[in-house]
């Protein structure tokens, strides 16, 4: 992803994940501005047209991932109550990459751009990458409140694997559960059979 589209990249994230990430970051503008100084270029793939970032798809590796900020850089837009409290909501949505698993980062398509193809482009992408650094899988986490993602997910050959209830915290996070789906390099859009994974509740 381009530097340049650091804050591009902030307002679609959020217009993706606002629902799951607003109530922690608060107010639109000032989540934005922490979004573009944490968001990484370097771990995200990005879908333009004509110029302008109208997709972006996120990964974690041993060496970051596309959300790489901590408490300081939350202390900066919130002060240090406001990250003390933020952090520890944050860091239940975290997921650490796993051995020989590619753990996305987040996947988020411009409204205007939806419908066009521009997530399963992404998600190719991501296939492509996972292959070439000698991944065996794809993880993700995908929430009981995008619907439409998960389809996206299953028709990409994905299994969900383990569903995990957050209990009263919904009422704060804006989701009631989170599913871990997981696709094997080899398998093939629309037919997860291939997937070679099983799931589990």
């Amino acid at each position: 992803m381009p530097a340049s589209a650091r804050e591009a990249a902030a307002h679609l994230y959020l217009e993706a994940f606002g629902g799951k990430i607003g109530g922690i970051l608060g107010p639109a503008p000032r989540a934005r501005a922490f979004l573009a100084e944490i968001l990484d270029p370097a771990h995200a793939i990005a879908a333009l047209q004509d110029g302008q970032l109208v997709g972006i798809a996120g990964y974690k590796t041993a060496q970051g991932g596309l959300m790489n900020g901590g408490l300081r850089a939350l202390a900066r837009h919130y002060g240090w109550l406001g990250a003390l409290w933020r952090a520890p909501l944050l860091a239940l949505l975290e997921r650490r990459p796993k051995p020989g698993l590619l753990q996305m980062d987040g996947i988020c398509v411009a409204a205007s751009a939806r419908g066009m193809g521009v997530g399963s482009a992404l998600l190719s992408a991501i296939f492509a990458l996972a292959e070439k650094a000698g991944h065996t899988g794809i993880s993700l986490d995908v929430i009981d409140a995008n619907p439409r993602a998960r389809a996206l997910y299953l028709r990409q050959g994905f299994v969900p694997m383990r569903t995990q209830h957050i209990g009263p915290l919904r009422h704060v996070l804006g989701f009631a559960s989170s599913t871990t789906m997981i696709r094997a390099v080899e398998a093939r859009a629309g037919d997860p059979g291939k997937a070679g994974f099983t799931s589990s509740s």
